[in-house]
């Protein structure tokens, strides 16, 4: 064998001169020797650009960006560079271009000539030169690109194009608007007959491998050609097996298929990731010629089956995490190489056994390691998330996702086609359901999942739901249960044949309008009822626009269900419209039941939902639609629904052979609140997919961004002007101003300890909620959010710079742990002599042998002083894999009261013999009740809250009601309610006047202040800025407390405990209202932008002082000591001058008090 292929290679044939026979070779033409020019008028096509450089052309290298040498800019821009090309004496030689990406679109023009084009930003194209292409002398290559902005260039628009969440203008938390040269650019020198591509497909049970090659022939002549195959271990080079095949090449393409075998095959696993490399050798006499082209592949199989992901065959948990592959100052290309592959290895080493690729390919180089290392791959391409619809949208995406199948496919890596992320149903989400037959012909071997989160709610059990709605939405919709059962999904329950309807998301009222056929007397009756979890909606009836009826659907009064009769007139032509608004004003989860029947004249009886059509709108006298958004609903501006469907149910997966799309698993975001609360971990601890196995495909919890050392980063690799750079910038110096405004430094040490403390303690946060989440026996894989700190946020496992996050390894890696304890305790911040739920949960995939494990659970308390222990058994069954035994395994589970001192108490486990689990611990506090400090003064209960008067009474505390009478001392004020009627702006003047003489009042809860709509409207302040939700999910605030008496004997003095605190840090805090005399506690956000608030400050009114405060602590007194102390600190607090006599009223005062709106 080896003796034949030197022969071919080596032999002359008869009338030629004996020399070598050279295969296709490869001249890089990366480097920097490039030039770059923005063509912001769209000229250069015009002006023959293409013929030289513009003497405005900045150096560049490539591949690189176009905004690092023009920041900011996009639109079109060229490329330009020379080299020389080396002399092809191949017979029949071609020269190529071979562009591995290029951001959006690329024309190419070399020496003046234009030699094509290429629309796509990820896919590698090839271009042949030949007939341009000056041998041994300089050429002159041009590149003009399209980076797509939302004006219109050459017809295309930056949404309608694969584009993953780029923003333009940029907001944080999206992919920059980069492009250019994105990969690298090769010279190829081929011979006219070579080979253009290779697929392999081992199989791991017969150690088969089916090989289709392309074979081209660019010449105007048939070739005669020998076609090896041959498969070798890819470390080794010993061949085990081949095949040689005689085949004729027409011009053009020719597919030749084979197929190899190797004995015995060595499979590629995690941790044996074993490779193998097959070669395809094309040998031709006439002319004489040979190439030769090689892939590496692996023997391994990936599927979900029986519950469960399976990799050859063994069950596993899938353990990912998604990256987007986002880099500083080259924003998707990273100015040091290596940041990239770092990613890939400390994701191996905390444990991930996959990574995802986010709505964007990986780099070519990632997937050569990912084969290395054992490193599974969910990949994405651009078309994977936001792409709008357009008339070329069909062929946009197919050539996004089947260009990213075409180039990867070989790589045993690569095991998940991720065909969308987060897409609602549409256009877009219905033809990617329809690609697949198209995907398995290029590929059958791979598991594929058609859209991450299942936004398109067509896999959520919805099947036999019928919708009316407009074509780009789902809502304002009005929906109907045509089957004979009980429908439920996304948190809603239809009964067999029950209508529903719900408003839309800007505040689109959702409508069903009889009109009437004929004149007379009709009697209606309406019902209206909350099927979703806890709908918030405003119904209405309305007769020409003439209101009903009105009611609130537990809002604004009302319960979850509300009714109306009436007999009324009317003539034909009328209209009676039901309406469903989006009540409080918050959009989601709303969808309410409507029963309306009609009773007509000669007692012919009308019901909507007996009369619902899913095809025809208007059916009948009943018509679908809508009204505009407004306070009210307004009958002349209904407007018909488009598109009425009936949901059909469309499977999450296919699995590799599978030619359609499989019901048999669930895919959801399950973002939750942070701190994570009691009620937040028993989400995570069971939320399932109802009846399905769950794959948790996006959750996590970032940190802050350190915006200092980012930007010091940025300054040390001599970019700090590049986009990002400034981007950092500025929210460093909004931080740096809050800093110096809220006296930061009398909390912090230095600014840089904010950020320090956040990212440290980031950690915890992960391995709580992974804690709670490997406790869920619905959970059979998690891919963790996210990799990296990328789209300008804090979300990742370390940061943008590619430093680790102090503690976030070690917690990962605990957390991921293949056997390991689960713990919990609730609540986590207890009274003393009260309950306690331990609960201890096992998780466990397949480590344990069948048998019996002893183990020990303890609580220890400060001092580690034992307070509990408990010895029991854990008994792993030997089910002959018959049914497989469970991945999770509840092991314990007590309410203990526990009587030990106050402090800091750990609940562990430990297994005693057999066996090594990871986790085993968990925190929670004791406080002892007799140590609250006492409240010595009378407090004025000022507005009506009878709760926390009573709550006052029961813990002796002194209260009277607060008395507009002229007051003879100063007096502490608790205010947690608005006040008694009549209320309003002489309520407060006399409160405001009150301070000012020297009281204090401490107003507990924002909701004093509300004024109609204005949650701000009654502060005591001129300007009185707003009440704001600062954001608390995977981007979240930290927040912060200074030492200060309202946090006497409470973690203080930086950031808030999220165990200690995590029922009382609230979502809402005061923003844009005049400096406070001292800012005692707050939030930041700097992982998603920047914003910031107060949650607790005092301001200071002549002589006396009132405390603003966002803090829960109302929600939470009684159960909650944490709420109890703060309270009792802050009247404590607030007495500190009762002793001083009453004091003048400011000479300004009537004139401030008219300022602040009295």
């Amino acid at each position: 064998m080896i003796l034949f292929w030197g022969a071919c290679a080596m032999r002359s044939l008869a009338g030629e001169v004996p020399g070598p026979i050279l295969p296709t070779a490869v001249l890089s033409l990366d480097g920097d020797q490039w030039l770059l020019a923005p063509d912001p008028k769209n000229v250069g096509r015009k002006e023959q650009w293409f013929l030289a450089p513009r003497p405005d052309a900045k150096k560049t290298k490539a591949p690189w960006i176009i905004q690092d040498a023009f920041p900011g800019y996009h639109g079109v821009a060229w490329y330009w560079r020379e080299f020389t090309a080396p002399r092809n004496d191949r017979p029949g030689g071609r020269y190529l271009l071979r562009f591995w990406a290029v951001d959006y679109t690329a024309e190419v023009w070399l020496n003046g000539v234009r030699i094509g084009a290429h629309e796509g930003g990820e896919s590698p194209f090839v271009l042949d030169a030949t007939h341009a292409v000056r041998p041994g002398q300089t050429n002159r290559l041009a590149v003009r690109v399209l980076n797509p902005t939302h004006e219109p260039i050459d017809g295309i628009v930056l949404n309608e194009t694969p584009h993953r969440n780029k923003a333009l203008p940029y907001t944080s938390g999206s992919a920059w608007n980069q492009g250019g040269i994105m990969d690298s650019v090769e010279l190829l020198l081929a011979p006219a007959a070579r080979v253009e591509d290779l697929f392999v497909r081992p199989d791991w049970k017969t150690g088969d491998i089916r090989v289709q090659a392309n074979l081209r022939n660019a010449s105007d002549k048939p070739i005669a050609a020998d076609v090896e195959f041959s498969v070798a271990p890819a470390a080794a080079g010993e061949t085990v097996g081949a095949v040689r095949l005689r085949r004729e090449l027409p011009p053009g393409d020719t597919l030749v298929e084979g197929q190899l075998a190797v004995p015995s095959p060595r499979l590629w696993n995690l941790n044996d990731p074993f490779l193998y490399r097959v070669t395809a050798r094309l040998v031709a006499d006439s002319p004489a010629l040979v190439d030769e082209y090689s892939v590496r592949c692996g023997f391994r199989d990936f599927r979900f089956e029986r519950g469960a992901f399976r990799l050859n065959g063994k069950r596993i948990y899938l353990r990912s995490s998604h990256t987007g592959n986002c880099c500083p100052i080259g924003l998707e290309l990273p100015h040091d190489p290596d940041f990239l592959r770092r990613d890939l290895i400390n994701a191996k080493m905390m444990g991930f056994n996959a990574i995802r690729f986010i709505a964007g390919v990986a780099k070519r180089y990632q997937l050569d390691l990912c084969d290395e290392i054992g490193l599974m791959v969910y990949e994405e391409a651009y078309a994977s998330w936001c792409l709008a619809d357009s008339p070329k949208m069909p062929q946009r995406y197919d050539e996004s996702i089947l260009g990213m199948v075409r180039r990867d496919r070989n790589h045993p890596s690569v095991t998940i086609w991720g065909l969308l992320n987060e897409t609602p149903d549409g256009p877009v989400f219905r033809h990617a359901v329809s690609l697949l037959p198209r995907l398995r012909e290029m590929d059958d071997t791979r598991l594929v999942i058609l859209n991450s989160g299942r936004w398109d709610s067509q896999g959520s059990g919805l099947a036999g739901i019928e919708s009316w709605s407009n074509p780009d939405r789902v809502d304002p919709c009005v929906t109907r249960n045509g089957t004979k059962h009980p429908i439920s999904g996304l948190g809603i329950t239809w009964a067999p044949g029950q209508l529903a309807f719900h408003p839309g998301r800007d505040g689109e009222y959702a409508a069903v309008r009889w009109t009437a056929p004929e004149d007379g007397s009709v009697e209606i009756s309406a019902a209206f009822a909350s099927i979703a979890e806890r709908a918030t909606t405003d119904v209405h009836v309305l007769h020409n626009g003439k209101p009903l009826f009105s009611a609130g659907i537990n809002v604004r009064g009302g319960g979850p269900e509300a009714k109306f009769r009436q007999t009324i007139a009317v003539r034909q032509g009328d209209t009676i419209d039901c309406a469903c608004g989006y009540g409080n004003g918050n959009y989601g989860a709303d969808t309410t039941a409507l029963a309306v029947r009609i009773q007509g004249p000669g007692g012919k009886r009308y019901d909507a939902a007996a009369d619902f059509s899913p095809s025809h709108n208007p059916s009948g006298p009943w018509c679908y639609g809508q009204l505009a958004p407004g306070p009210a609903p307004i009958a002349a501006t209904f407007a018909r629904f488009a598109k009425g469907r009936t949901e059909e149910t469309v499977g999450t997966l296919s699995n590799p052979g599978s030619k359609v799309w499989e019901d048999v698993l669930a895919d959801r975001h399950p973002y939750q609140r942070v701190p994570h609360t009691a009620d937040v971990i028993r989400t995570l601890r069971t939320i399932d997919g109802q009846g399905q196995p769950l794959f948790l495909s996006e959750y996590g919890i970032g940190s802050a961004m350190d915006l200092i050392r980012i930007v010091a980063l940025y300054e040390q690799a001599g970019k700090p002007e590049v986009e990002d750079a400034q981007l950092y910038r500025s929210w460093r110096d909004q931080y740096l101003a809050d800093y110096k405004r809220w006296r930061l430094d009398e909390v912090f040490a230095r600014p840089e300890e904010f950020f320090a403390q956040s990212i440290a303690r980031m950690a915890g946060q992960r391995l709580l909620g992974l804690n709670a989440i490997r406790s869920n026996p619905n959970v059979v894989g998690h891919n963790l959010t996210g990799t990296l700190d990328q789209g300008m946020t804090a979300e990742g496992l370390w940061t943008t710079f590619r430093e680790l996050k102090p503690g976030t390894t070690d917690a990962v890696f605990d957390g991921l742990a293949p056997l390991r304890w689960c713990l919990f305790a609730e609540p986590v911040h207890a009274y003393r002599k009260t309950p306690i739920r331990f609960e201890a949960v096992l998780a466990n995939e397949d480590v344990l042998r069948p048998g019996k494990y002893p183990a020990r659970l303890e609580v220890v308390g400060p001092d580690a002083i034992p307070v509990f222990r408990r010895s029991l058994t854990v008994v792993i069954p030997d089910s002959k894999g018959k049914p497989e035994p469970p991945m999770v395994m509840p092991v314990f589970a007590e309410d203990v009261v526990i009587d030990g001192p106050p402090g800091k108490y750990r609940f562990l486990a430990t297994f005693e013999q057999g066996a090594a689990a990871a986790g085993g611990e968990v925190e929670f506090f004791l406080t002892d009740p007799a140590q609250m400090p006492p409240v010595e003064a009378v407090v004025s209960l000022w507005g009506d809250d009878p709760g926390l008067a009573k709550w006052l009474s029961e813990h002796r505390i002194q209260t009277r009601p607060y008395s507009a009478a002229p007051a003879a001392e100063r007096q502490v004020i608790l205010a947690s309610a608005a006040p008694a009627a009549p209320g309003g702006a002489a309520a407060f003047a006399d409160l405001a006047r009150r301070i000012a003489q020297g009281s204090t009042a401490v107003f507990l809860s924002p909701a004093v202040f509300a004024k109609e709509k204005n949650p701000t409207g009654w502060l005591p302040l001129v300007n009185k800025g707003a009440l704001t939700g600062l954001p608390s999910w995977l981007y979240h605030k930290d927040d912060w407390c200074r030492r200060h008496p309202i946090f006497d004997g409470l973690p203080c003095g930086g950031l808030m405990d999220y165990a200690y605190y995590r029922e009382i840090i609230p979502d809402a805090a005061w923003v844009g209202q005049d400096p406070p005399a001292l800012a005692i506690a707050g939030g930041i956000n700097a992982s998603q932008g920047y914003s910031s608030g107060l949650y607790v400050s005092e301001y200071e009114l002549g002589a006396g002082r009132f405390i603003l405060n966002t803090l829960r602590i109302r929600e939470n007194l009684g159960g909650n000591p944490a709420a109890e102390r703060l309270l009792r600190n802050m009247l404590r607090h607030a007495a500190r001058d009762l002793g001083k006599p009453l004091a003048p009223l400011p000479s300004d005062f009537d004139q401030r008090v008219k300022a602040m709106g009295y």
